[in-house]
Formats: structure tokens, sequence, C-alpha cells
């Protein structure tokens, strides 16, 4: 085990899955940046599933600085920071267990940093992230991709330069018990700091697809209550929000159809137009799903989920005195 400073610190927090975790740590043994160049931190969230003699045992064997940190944490963002105070690299590198990594990841990430005299100099890269190829994505599923820049700042696949990790505080203390947001909060303190950002297409990971129950599915948007609470704490990224006032244009189209309901008594034919703009754009906007009952399919489901994510929104602007829908 190298002695060495590390050029980067890789940060995995886990919780309940092993064999996800397990497959994630066979890649990072597999990088072809010198294994004197790197350590893992994994900070397990504890569950009693076989994660602690597995990642344990895998932290022993490695010829790079591995370590292994069992808490008791409420949620990824505590676990992510602490692993980031943990590590000694001049870089922090984020992912989560269930991705994997690409053998060129740490290397294209750091490289995509440039040197020091860049202006202004580079506090955080995001990489290329990729459902997993070959598996199939029925729905309802779950997965994440981001194949270029994103004001979200997903840390499934993201790298900061330290100086500008400490230089902001790291995660904000108001993030760290909340599910959602802490990811999007540090890349824009970084961001707001002076710091530059970049994209790194080559530092690539792919995600695990998980197929999730119809429940779930519809759940999945209630966690951008803390999205108007972002958009009032960096108004920079306001602007890039559809309009300003809403999340997305799907979140437009389906607030226009919240406002077809409510006039309809009165105005019915003014219904039936906004009504029928907010099904046709859903159903053009999912060839992606396959045929014309898979289309329709989408504009039907559409509706509960759509209501999930305002309900979230209106909650969420109300708490934080910021209108985002």
């Amino acid at each position: 085990m190298s002695a060495a400073m590390p050029l980067v610190t890789v940060v995995v927090p886990t919780h309940n899955r092993c064999a996800l975790l397990a497959r994630l740590l066979d890649s990072l043994a597999k990088q072809s940046l010198a294994p004197a160049q790197f350590e893992v931190v994994i900070v397990h969230n504890f569950t009693d599933d076989g994660t602690e003699a597995m990642a344990s045992n895998w932290c022993a064997g490695q010829s790079f600085r591995a370590k292994y940190l069992r808490r008791s944490n409420r949620g990824p963002a505590r676990s992510r920071d602490m692993g980031a105070r943990e590590g000694r690299g001049r870089f922090i590198a984020f992912i989560d267990d269930d991705c994997v990594a690409s053998a060129t990841w740490l290397a294209e990430g750091i490289a995509a940093f440039g040197g020091d005299d860049a202006a202004p100099q580079v506090g955080v890269v995001q990489g290329m992230t990729l459902p997993m190829p070959g598996v199939p994505q029925r729905f309802p599923c779950k997965t994440v991709t981001v194949d270029r820049e994103s004001v979200f700042f997903e840390t499934c696949n993201i790298f900061y330069r330290r100086e500008a990790f400490d230089a902001v505080g790291g995660f904000s203390e108001e993030f760290l018990d909340r599910f959602y947001g802490e990811d999007t909060d540090l890349g824009w303190k970084v961001t707001a700091a002076g710091y530059g950002h970049r994209f790194a297409p080559a530092a690539l990971v792919n995600h695990e697809v998980f197929h999730v129950s119809f429940a779930r599915w519809l759940a999945e948007p209630l966690f951008f209550e803390n999205l108007p609470y972002l958009v009032k704490k960096h108004p920079a990224l306001r602007a890039h929000m559809f309009h300003r006032l809403f999340v997305s244009r799907d979140s437009f189209l389906f607030n226009g159809l919240l406002a077809a309901i409510v006039i309809a008594p009165f105005f019915p034919i003014a219904a039936l137009v906004l009504a029928f703009v907010y099904a046709f754009e859903r159903y053009r906007g999912g060839a992606h799903v396959g045929g014309p009952m898979q289309r329709l399919g989408r504009v039907l489901v559409g509706v509960p989920r759509g209501f999930c994510a305002w309900w979230a929104l209106a909650k969420g602007s109300l708490r934080a005195r910021s209108f985002l829908l």
C-alpha cells in the first residue's frame, strides 16, 4: 500500500447494496490510473447485508490506500461529506454504489481539470453517466443519464478540486440530512466562488437500471420539494428553469392541464385546448417508449406522476417562499 499522498480520493457512499457495491469496487480496482495516485474511501450507512465483510476484505487486498468506514447516517449526503474529509487527495471523485466506472474514468476526469494556470481555475468536472448497456429500460424503471453539462451537478459521477471543496465548506450543513439537493447546492457554491466547471465525456460511468414498482416510480418526483429553496439560495440556477418559473417544459405543460381543470366549468373551449396541448406534447415526446399504445400510456401515467411533482414543488415553494412549479 502506497504511503505517498494520492492525487485523487474516490468517495463511495453505500447502503444495503452489497452486490452492486462489489461490482463497482471491481471496476475501481481496474483503473488505468497508477495505484499510487488514488485512494478509495467507502462510507457504509450500515446494513447487516454482508457489506462490511466484503468491503473490508476488498480494502485489505488493494495495492492502493482503501478505507472502510461504518456509520449510521440518515442519507448519502453526510456519508459523502465524511468520505471527502477523510481523504487526502488533491481532487475528490464522487461515484455511487449503483454505478460501474470505465477503466479510464479517473484518468480522464482528472485530466479535464487542465493546468493550474487556467483562468478561472477549474473547480468541478462532471463526467458522462449513461444507463447500464444491455439492460432493457422497461416501464417503470429508474436510472440516471448525464450526457452533457448539468445544472444539477449529480454526485453519481463528479470530480472536485479539494481546494474548491474546502473553500466553500464542503456540503452545506442544511443539506446533510436531507435526501436530494446537496449535490446541486455544492456545485453552485463552487461556481459562485469563482471556480470554472467542465464536462468530461470520456470520464464515463454506467448507472444501474432499476425496474421499480409503479408506486415508487410515481413517488420519485416528491424529492423535488427542495428545488424551490435551491433556486432561492442560488438565483443563477433559476435562469436554467423553463421560463424561470417551471422546472421543465413538462412541468409547464402539466400546469396548463391543471389550469384546464380549473377553468373547464367557465371556459370549456379554452380548457379543451389546454388539455389537448398537454396530451399532444406528451404523446409527441414519447417516441422513445415505443409504438402508439405505449405513447398513449405515457400520456395517461404522466398525469398522476405530474401531480406528485406539482405537489412537491408547491409545498417547497410555500416553505421557501420561492415560486417554482
